[in-house]
């Protein structure tokens, strides 16, 4: 059962950080594609294949062409992000939740424990105390034995007699 508990427990704290791992590959793997990308723009724009040594119409595409597959792999880039900036919100107030789920129970078992022992500590007056009742019916008890062994007592002297 131990050996089960570590397991998850590994994993809880395995997994987020494998996570976060394989987003940080991921955004380095980005940023080195958009670092190469941004160089072949810059050879793109300076390219000048046309006569005279000006621009063409396709020396003009194929550099708008690797700016928006920059701007596209960009927008990747902004999105690992986002994931991972709401990945840490998320870590963050599951971890305000659950301390707040924990001081939850603990207060609500604090308050049962208190009752409880309020509860026993009546109980054990009552059972060391005599109450006005047993009290009462003690001396009853001996005053009614008392006249039922005279009864007793005068019946069989009348009946001897």
């Amino acid at each position: 059962m131990k050996i089960i508990r570590i397991l998850i427990l590994l994993c809880l704290f395995v997994i987020p950080s494998f996570a976060q791992m394989q987003e940080r590959v991921e955004l380095q793997n980005l940023l080195a594609e958009r670092a190469k990308k941004f160089g072949a723009y810059t050879s793109t724009i300076q390219k000048r294949s046309g006569i005279f040594g000006n621009k063409t119409k396709n020396d003009i595409q194929k550099s708008n062409e690797v700016l928006i597959s920059i701007v596209t792999l960009d927008n990747d880039i902004m999105d690992v992000l986002n994931r991972s900036l709401n990945y840490k919100v998320f870590e963050k107030t599951a971890g305000d939740y659950s301390s707040r789920d924990c001081e939850l129970k603990l207060k609500q078992s604090m308050e049962v424990t208190d009752t409880l022992l309020k509860q026993l500590a009546v109980a054990e007056e009552k059972l060391q105390k005599p109450g006005p009742t047993t009290s009462f019916y003690k001396p009853l008890f001996f005053l009614l034995l008392i006249i039922c062994v005279v009864l007793v007592w005068q019946m069989r002297r009348l009946s001897k007699a």
